[in-house]
This record gives structure tokens, sequence and C-alpha cells, in this order.
């Protein structure tokens, strides 16, 4: 089996963006709803270009080009995105739109901006990408089935690198809906939050790899080996943590917890944080306290693997990350 390794990793979310600020000093918030800390998108994109972008390509693009930069790697053999909802906020603004204008004077550009594979193709287009590329639309398993994507074409020799990158954005509109429907908003429950995470993944071993992404499998857990750690996508929803913690009380009794999303908040492809969450601890050898949860054994080591554990309606993925 073909080793893979994951390069280069960058976030914008409601921590620091483009920082692992996170780690030492990371924010806190109380409001159920929070929207992304926005970089000067300027100091990465052209301000006319900036301009005729919304939010959510802006993020994609800003994350993408600082990995690429990271990395040296220009042009990735793959280009695989994750998004639930692709772009709510041009969405919106075409429906709203359509219901005022009829289909007398749509502008294109908010039909053009709102598709799914917009951010994908974008990417291409802007770093001149001709290779593979698709983009997963399967809500909460979206990261993890364009990851698992990247994983297997490595195996088969396909391909040798890979940009995967999970973005999804909250409108306040949306975020009442999904509060309604008991999703997000509930009592003891971490914040609603934006996600946009691009990571290089590559079968070739650098000194500055964040770690190795030794396995990705769904339905059963393949993991034999010793486990330093597991963390999990708690969020503070009984109806959510019931299935890590039965899991974890089977599996991994006494075993150190981790959690990140009270960190970076909820949202359909947060589990891209997760997993970037867990690189970088990996690659700076040690695991923050406040990502422990509070009940939870601590590491008396350096952290040697974390297996991820990501709930999606009661299916289970997991992904196994080593140190280097």
């Amino acid at each position: 089996m073909k080793r893979v390794f994951i390069q280069a990793a960058e976030q914008i979310s409601i921590q620091q963006p483009l920082s692992e600020q996170w780690m030492e000093h990371p924010e806190s918030y109380s409001e159920p709803f929070i929207q992304a800390v926005n970089p000067s998108f300027r100091d990465y994109i052209a301000p006319n270009e900036v301009r005729r972008m919304g939010n959510l390509m802006r993020r994609a693009l800003v994350t993408t080009l600082k990995v690429l930069n990271e990395t040296g790697i220009n042009n990735p053999d793959a280009i695989i995105t994750a998004t639930s909802t692709g772009s709510l906020d041009y969405t919106e603004r075409l429906l709203d739109a359509l219901t005022t204008d009829g289909e007398e004077t749509l502008s294109p550009t908010y039909f053009m901006q709102s598709t799914h594979n917009t951010v994908g193709s974008a990417l291409a287009i802007y770093t001149k990408t001709k290779g593979y590329n698709t983009t997963y639309s399967h809500g909460t398993q979206s990261f993890d089935d364009a990851l698992l994507d990247a994983w297997m074409q490595m195996q088969l020799d396909k391909i040798r690198t890979a940009l995967v990158g999970g973005h999804d954005e909250m409108i306040a509109s949306y975020f009442e809906l999904l509060k309604k429907a008991g999703y997000v908003g509930t009592p003891d429950m971490v914040p609603c939050g934006e996600v946009a995470m691009s990571m290089l993944v590559t079968t070739d071993k650098h000194t500055d790899n964040l770690c190795e992404l030794a396995s990705i499998s769904f339905g059963q857990c393949p993991v034999t080996e010793e486990i330093d750690a597991v963390m999990t996508g708690i969020n503070g929803q009984t109806a959510n943590d019931i299935h890590y913690q039965q899991l974890l009380h089977s599996l991994f009794p006494g075993k150190p917890h981790l959690h990140y999303k009270h960190l970076f908040g909820e949202n359909f492809t947060v589990s891209a944080l997760g997993v970037y969450a867990a690189a970088h601890c990996l690659k700076k050898g040690y695991i923050p306290e406040h990502m422990y949860v509070t009940d939870s054994v601590r590491l008396e080591h350096s952290p040697r693997n974390i297996l991820l554990v990501n709930q999606m309606s009661g299916q289970l993925s997991f992904i196994l990350l080593k140190a280097l």
C-alpha cells in the first residue's frame, strides 16, 4: 500500500485565519451563529478579481494559494472539492432576484457562482490545472468522501498530488431554517460557523510534511494498532454526541478524547477542520489542553497518531493520521 501524506493545510474559519493561533490562544464565542474571520483578500487576489467573487470563492482561493505557495506545487494532479451547499449567499441573491424581477433582467453572475462545482472549476482556471477535478456534495460526509477519493487514486497510482478542500458558508436566513429544524442553535450546542480549508495531499515524503494519512474508511473501524488519541465531532447536542460516546465506550475505553467543534463551530464540512487540526497537532508534537474533552485522560507523550471519527446520521467514518 502506498504511503500518503498531508504536506500543508490552511484554514479560514471562526478562528484567526491562515494561522495556528487557535492552538495557543483560541477565540471563544457565546453567540449561536458566527461568520468566518476573513483575512485581507487583496493581499492574495487582485482587487478587480476580489470584487467579482463571493466570500465562499474568495476563501477557497486564498487557502489554496497559501497551500500551493507553501508546498511549491503550482499544478496539483487533481483538485477535489467538498461543499454541501455551495454558495448560499449567491443562491439567495439569485432567488431574491427571481422573485422580484422575474426572468427579465437577471444577472448570470449569481447563478454561475452559486453552483456547487464553481469552487473546483475556478481553482482549476486560476491555477491552470487541467487534471482530474470533481466536487462532492454529500452533506456532512462531503469532505470525508473527497479525501477518500484522493487516497484511493493515489493507491491506484493515478495521481501523486491532490488539492483537497472543504468549503461551506452560512447565511442568516439559512441558519434560522436549520435552527427551526433543530440542527444548530440548540441549548449547550457549539455555535454554527463557516469553513474554508485547503490541503495538499501527496505520495511524496518530505521533511516538512504535516503528517501521514494512514487510512480512511467508512462503516467499520479498520484500526488494529495502538491508538494514542481519538478526536470526535461532539458538539453539545445529545442526539449527535451519543453515537460518539457509545463508540468510545465500546472500542476505545480510557483513551484520550479530543474535540474540535467547540473551536471551529458546527457546519456541514467542518470535519475538514478536524483533519486540519489533528494534522497540525501531530506536526507540532503536542495537543493543546483545550482540545481535550473535560473528563478525558491526558496523553503523557507527544502524539504518535490520532484517529478522527466523524458521525453522519449514525454512519461513521474513520481517518487515521500518523506523526512522521
